[in-house]
């Protein structure tokens, strides 16, 4: 098994040469998983989300930051910049040429280059 650094399968993805689709995505709520086939999905265009976020007044007075724009494209698999960093996970190289990204113990993504 051949491991890959992630920061630089993150800056392919920036780049728009990755596409990617879902190995599989556990919640704590088995019915849910098992409705949504485990979070599996096609390939899609991957894209990393970088949220933006703005400062509100609440009725008290006090202040608090929220999310503005989530950044989120439709017909783009969305992936969080969280995706690739964190001690838990790593990528690594599989023997169909494609790259298995783990996240945690419950997702993991596989990403491949964008044949044009």
């Amino acid at each position: 098994m051949k491991t890959m650094r992630r920061d630089t399968l993150k800056k392919k993805v920036e780049a728009g040469k990755m596409e990617a689709k879902c190995n599989h995505h556990y919640t704590d709520d088995y019915a849910y998983d098992n409705a949504v086939n485990f979070g599996e999905t096609d390939w899609m265009p991957a894209h990393i989300m970088h949220p933006t976020y703005k400062e509100v007044t609440l009725q008290n007075g006090n202040k608090m930051t929220v999310r503005d724009d989530e950044d989120r494209k439709a017909g783009f698999f969305n992936l969080m910049n969280c995706d690739f960093t964190g001690n838990g996970g790593h990528a690594w190289l599989a023997e169909d040429g494609t790259i298995c990204l783990y996240v945690h113990s419950n997702l993991s993504y596989q990403l491949r280059e964008v044949v044009k």
